[in-house]
């Protein structure tokens, strides 16, 4: 959705090179949670970072015309999925560095492995967003919309390719321990966003307003400033330091390696995206208070969840790295240490907003109609968070030890049901029972997750 001893920097002289701490053997839980609660830190409030930049895109195109509002929700709605998928695959690549990371040598093979796939997948998904106006045109899209487009789906288009190498070098940064410096990354593409988004967007000084092109522009500005920053960073701050990693030639073997991992992961995200749509679409049926109180939910249950994303990514070079060693306990005390830090935190971020729902909801809606249905709605949503982080981390488990198929699985079958079940659950009792099932639903993740974990670990 983000310092401490032991991380990136902490008792380093001056210039000297960041480089990750050696794999080591763990005496406790505790011992490991707190080397993770030192990682998560920097990337959750990365991803804070992150949201913050998208948000002031999403303000700035308030402004815009109607047609361009159209036109730019029509590229995101296949923006975001192509961009997830490609970012849940390369997450592969991370038990593959972690294992590697005390040897350079061995260790970029498998950085351009990770390189590799992310170019083939971020050419897939930037072919599928630049032909927008032909898709769209298929899909009986209205005339006024598509010629809103202009160049914005080719911009949109570049930008998957180039976030797509960036990705596979944040991957590379946590894999290694260098959360510290996702977050730098992170500050820079929020502050390009503020800068640029708005100037190009509604003009400055010499500057035309150049609509929901500017947009495109800004992003690709913006995407090419960051990723070539992120591979300086990468080779001249960590392990890679001093040696030659470059493209060279694809090796499928390393490269299918690690898809046969992430992509399970990519299909896990794109089943839980696409699912929320239909939830999204069911309750738009009954009408737009309804509608809007569903969206605030998700908001809030996205920005409480953050915590156990950032947890779960930063625990997967510990689980990896144990595993590699065939270290079964240390796979299991990794995954525990991970709920133990992040669960506290999503338990009592949701339960300040249950506890105490006017101020925030306040801030979200003036509507009291909207507010009266989310509050009415906290119990639910809270069971919902924490189930949710729990299996997440549970799932994060799973790609440390290079076995992410079973969440797929879990998630086809319990969001499988969840969507058959959506307008069903609209029709006879509205929100309250639609939530109600999505909180049965991930409560059945929690279950298949952590049951996965434990006999997928028992191998090793």
């Amino acid at each position: 959705m983000p310092p401490e001893s032991g991380s990136d920097t902490d008792g380093e002289p001056p210039g000297s090179l960041d480089v990750a701490e050696p794999p080591k053997d763990v005496s406790s839980v505790g011992t490991v949670a707190r080397r993770i609660t030192g990682k998560a830190i920097p990337l959750y409030l990365s991803m804070l970072a992150t949201m913050a930049g998208g948000a002031v895109t999403a303000g700035v195109l308030g402004n815009a015309a109607t047609t361009q509002l159209a036109a730019y929700a029509l590229v995101i709605a296949v923006f975001n999925p192509a961009l997830m998928v490609v970012q849940g695959a390369l997450r592969g690549s991370m038990p593959f560095i972690s294992e590697k990371e005390g040897d350079p040598r061995a260790l970029a093979p498998v950085v351009r492995d990770g390189l590799w796939l992310a170019l083939v997948l971020g050419v897939l998904g930037g072919s599928l967003v630049g032909t927008a106006p032909l898709w769209g045109r298929l899909l009986g899209v209205a005339e006024p919309t598509l010629a809103a487009l202009g160049v914005y789906p080719l911009l949109m288009g570049l930008y998957v390719v180039i976030t797509s190498v960036k990705a596979s070098v944040t991957v590379l940064l946590i894999g290694l321990g260098h959360n510290r410096t996702v977050l730098v990354l992170s500050l820079v593409t929020t502050a390009l966003a503020v800068v640029l988004t708005p100037a190009l967007v509604l003009g400055a000084g010499p500057l035309p307003a150049m609509g929901l092109n500017g947009a495109g522009v800004a992003a690709l500005i913006d995407g090419s400033v960051t990723v070539c920053l992120s591979l300086y960073l990468s080779r001249r701050r960590t392990v890679l330091r001093g040696h030659r990693v470059g493209l060279g030639a694809p090796r499928p073997g390393g490269v299918r390696a690690i898809a046969r991992v992430g992509l399970p992961t990519g299909s896990t995200l794109l089943i839980k995206f696409a699912t929320l749509s239909v939830l999204a679409l069911a309750v738009a049926r009954t009408g737009p208070a309804d509608a809007a109180a569903h969206q605030l939910l998700v908001v809030v249950s996205t920005f409480a969840f953050l915590a156990a994303t950032a947890t779960g990514q930063s625990s997967i070079p510990f689980t990896a790295r144990a595993a590699a060693r065939g270290d079964r306990a240390g796979a299991r005390r990794s995954v525990l240490a991970a709920h133990l830090v992040a669960l506290p935190v999503v338990v009592t971020s949701a339960a300040l907003v249950w506890a105490v729902p006017g101020p925030i909801i306040g801030l979200l809606t003036d509507d009291p109609e909207v507010a009266r249905t989310v509050t009415a709605l906290l119990p639910v949503l809270f069971a919902v968070v924490v189930a949710d982080a729990t299996q997440a981390l549970s799932g994060m488990g799973l790609l440390g030890v290079k076995n992410a198929r079973p969440s797929m699985y879990a998630f086809a079958v319990c969001y499988g049901l969840l969507t058959l079940v959506a307008v069903p659950a609209v029709e006879a009792g509205g929100l309250p029972l639609l939530w109600t099932a999505y909180a049965v639903a991930t409560a059945g993740l929690v279950f298949a997750q952590g049951l996965a974990f434990w006999r997928t670990s028992a191998r090793i």
